[in-house]
């Protein structure tokens, strides 16, 4: 018997018996476009209440639009401030013809990108080093960047959260660099391979 992918990561995050685990595996499903948080939402409801509080997480977190379970809880976090206008998950960005690199959150009336670099996904060379040449490409175009890592997020969020509540602040102080975001949806049709 075949099982649909929504099922599939459903099941690998009930299975996965922490909330961690589960929380990555539904927001990397819907990242590397094997499923929609539509699918995870359906297939959700569709299962027997018992046993799918891991299930539950993982379409949860998923549907944030955050790529990781730093970013989601960062998001929320910032969601929450009285500063901060309403952030962007990982939007696409261009100037003009050129694909930008895309951040993890972004606030659209100052072009403010947020990235969380984790050692984890970046440690090994050459995705450190293309880590901080994606921020250097951003900065060369006139976009504020504000780096954080999960450590810091889980150590201290109110302290990250603040820091970049002053860094929009600064960032209003400038003319916005002529930087085209799009939302990204979450609602779109598989395509079976990674996002951009």
């Amino acid at each position: 018997m075949l099982t649909s992918p929504a099922r599939a990561v459903l099941d690998a995050a009930t299975q996965s018996g922490a909330k961690d685990t589960a929380k990555a595996i539904g927001i990397e499903a819907v990242q590397r476009r094997l499923v929609t948080v539509d699918d995870l939402v359906h297939e959700l409801a569709q299962r027997n209440r018992r046993g799918s509080a891991l299930a539950g997480l993982a379409a949860q977190a998923a549907g944030t639009g955050s790529w990781s379970p730093p970013e989601a809880i960062l998001l929320r976090a910032v969601e929450q401030s009285s500063v901060l206008p309403q952030v962007w998950p990982n939007p696409g960005l261009r100037i003009g013809p050129t694909r930008l690199t895309t951040p993890d959150l972004w606030f659209d009336d100052v072009a403010l990108a947020v990235m969380v670099h984790s050692r984890r996904f970046h440690s090994a060379g050459a995705a450190w080093d293309a880590t901080v040449e994606a921020d250097a490409d951003l900065t060369a175009v006139g976009i504020v960047v504000a780096g954080v890592t999960p450590n810091r997020i889980h150590r201290n969020l109110a302290g990250v959260v603040a820091r970049i509540e002053r860094t929009y602040l600064q960032a209003r102080q400038r003319p916005r660099p002529p930087v085209t975001a799009t939302r990204r949806s979450l609602l779109e049709p598989s395509k079976g391979g990674r996002s951009a």
